[in-house]
């Protein structure tokens, strides 16, 4: 190999390893895990709770239910 091969593939290296850290960040953005079962799911699936900093839970099911007689007790009722 010379020279030319050897600094191409650097490169492309470069640029993949790039990529990885992009890519990790952007999936990264648009997954989140409910506080209550765990589930990791796409963030339009999830809601985010208005009186906790970042506290995502399932839009679908007894989870945020959960969340707010656990959490907020006083305004859990609101929720239901």
């Amino acid at each position: 190999m010379n020279k030319d091969e050897l600094t191409k593939i650097r490169e492309e290296q470069e640029v993949m390893e790039n990529w990885r850290t992009v890519s990790f960040h952007v999936v990264a953005d648009l997954y989140e895990g409910c506080s209550i079962c765990g589930t990791i799911r796409e963030k339009d699936r999830l809601n985010h709770c208005r009186w906790c900093e970042d506290v995502y839970y399932c839009k679908e099911g007894l989870c945020s239910q959960q969340h707010h007689a656990g959490v907020h007790p006083a305004v859990a009722f609101w929720t239901w």
